[in-house]
């Protein structure tokens, strides 16, 4: 008790003490306020994202290239790679639905075409989506006209953005009902596809990523790019057209073949296998030319007319999107997926929403962490100066300490009460600081500063400047406080012991 008595005698009887508070809260008070800044600006972007197009996390085939939801993210040959689907489907599919932490889930397939409207051509990435789970995932996606396509339908759906940019350049205003033609490239091929317009819709917080993509149903996805369908549904025979089948146990050859029951069976069982072919020929993707025809400019078949219009039972995809319940953390049901991936040996990897957008959203990332860091030099640059503040009153008192160590306090007294002055005045520094970090973020609150820039409204998830202070934020501030208590003692405390009382005293 004395020692603390008299370690805050020390603090008070000099004026150094004050400028080192203040210096040590107002840069605690300016990181605390520069990271409610970041925080709200990441939880902008993140909102900005994973409302909009990417979920909150990411399944996708394990590549060796860059992959985010437009495709390739190699620079320059990327858009050439083909995309891997994921294998196998049904077993991750399974698990993810068995989750607990998963709030829904949505397959993605992804591909490249040119939207041709009034022959005027544009360039759109294609989502090939289930639009009523994709919609409950992108809370951020608002359908302004229009229905969106139902399951085992055709139809394609359109932002408010790009309509806006084809009115400009074809003069024509899409909406709903009107029909655009899709073109797709392999090679010296080209394949044509139409579409209805079944809805326009507005992204809630625009990104100038998203002004190119178009959602469009999967099947004719499918049947653009060329991708071959596969379903895990099972073909069921009716039990009266299995007649060949019961016949081919009877010992008479006559009558498994006669041409009676040969002709009235072997009718049945070609119509069963017809229907069989029709189905498979529905979902497999019709040959294309170099020079597109009259024929490919047709519409194709209502898809809901296939015998397979459950797309859930389609194992074709480039992704699968998730949305975690509220309060789960996105990063440790990747953690936990991932490792599902690793232990059974699939080719496959969970990704945040971070990942998923691609190298566009990762500049974000990283200008965050730089600015980061650049103020922690500047605060480093800051506690240099008090730390040779603290130097210096140590060495002014030498005389002092010679005269403690004289009447017999030893090292121990002397370390401790160096140690307790510096802790009071960083601590209160931090507390200082934090509380005015606190303030000055609530002003910056209650000046409700706008932006009028793209850039910044969408880097702050909307119009207004956000912020949020977080509980990790404060403590992050006391844990640097208490972190510079411990080298602003270090050094002091060497000088003041390893200074000999007799040389202390020499000019008392």
């Amino acid at each position: 008790m004395f020692t603390l008595s008299f370690a805050f005698r020390n603090i008070v009887s000099r004026k150094s003490s004050l400028v080192i508070v203040l210096f040590i809260a107002f840069s605690i008070a300016v990181m605390v306020m520069t990271n409610a800044v970041f925080d709200g600006t990441g939880n902008g972007i993140e909102k900005t994202f994973s409302s909009s197009f990417t979920g909150d996390v990411v399944i996708r085939p394990k590549t060796d290239f860059p992959m985010s939801l437009f495709g390739d993210e190699t620079p320059v040959t990327g858009e050439l790679s083909e995309l891997p689907r994921i294998i196998p489907y049904n077993n991750i599919n399974d698990y993810v639905k068995s989750l607990e932490e998963i709030k829904y889930i949505c397959p993605q397939l992804t591909g490249q075409a040119v939207l041709k409207v009034e022959e005027k051509n544009k360039i759109a990435v294609l989502f090939g989506i289930e639009s009523k789970n994709y919609l409950k995932i992108m809370t951020g996606i608002k359908i302004l006209e229009g229905e969106p396509f139902e399951l085992g339908t055709s139809g394609v759906m359109i932002s408010d953005i790009m309509r806006e940019k084809i009115k400009k350049d074809t003069g024509k205003y899409l909406a709903p009902g009107d029909s655009v033609q899709l073109i797709s490239s392999n090679g010296s091929s080209y394949t044509l596809r139409a579409a209805e317009v079944t809805a326009v819709y507005k992204y809630e917080v625009h990104n100038d990523l998203q002004d190119n993509i178009v959602l469009i149903d999967p099947d004719t996805l499918r049947s653009l790019l060329g991708i071959e369908s596969m379903s895990s549904a099972e073909i069921e025979i009716e039990k009266e057209k299995t007649t060949l089948i019961e016949n081919s146990n009877t010992e008479d050859i006559d009558v498994l073949f006669g041409e009676d029951m040969f002709e009235e069976d072997f009718s049945e069982a070609l119509d069963t296998l017809n229907d069989v072919s029709i189905a498979e020929q529905t979902q497999t993707p019709s040959s294309s030319s170099s020079e597109i025809t009259a024929s490919d400019e047709t519409e194709r078949a209502p898809l809901d007319a296939q015998s397979d219009g459950d797309q859930s039972e389609q194992t074709t995809w480039n992704y699968i999107i998730c949305k975690v319940e509220d309060g789960v953390n996105p990063d440790r049901v990747v953690k936990k997926i991932n490792r599902f991936f690793k232990e059974n040996e699939f080719n496959a990897v969970a990704s945040s929403w971070r990942a998923a957008a691609g190298m566009s959203a990762q500049y974000i990332y990283w200008m965050r962490l730089i600015f980061n860091i650049g103020l922690l030099l500047l605060i480093g640059t800051g506690f240099i100066v008090v730390n040779n503040t603290l130097i210096i009153a140590a060495m002014d008192r030498t005389k002092e300490t010679g005269a403690l160590r004289a009447i017999g306090a030893d090292r121990k007294f002397i370390g401790i009460e160096y140690l307790l002055e510096t802790l009071m005045l960083t601590i209160t520094a931090g507390i200082l600081g934090c509380i005015l970090g606190v303030l000055g973020n609530q002003l910056l609150v209650c000046a409700k500063i706008t932006f009028s820039n793209s850039y910044l409204i969408q880097l702050f998830g909307g119009t207004q400047l956000k912020t949020s202070v977080t509980a990790l934020n404060l403590l992050s501030g006391m844990c640097l406080s208490l972190l510079l208590a411990v080298i602003g003692w270090l050094y002091p405390v060497h000088i003041a012991l390893d200074t000999s009382p007799v040389v202390a005293m020499e000019h008392i």
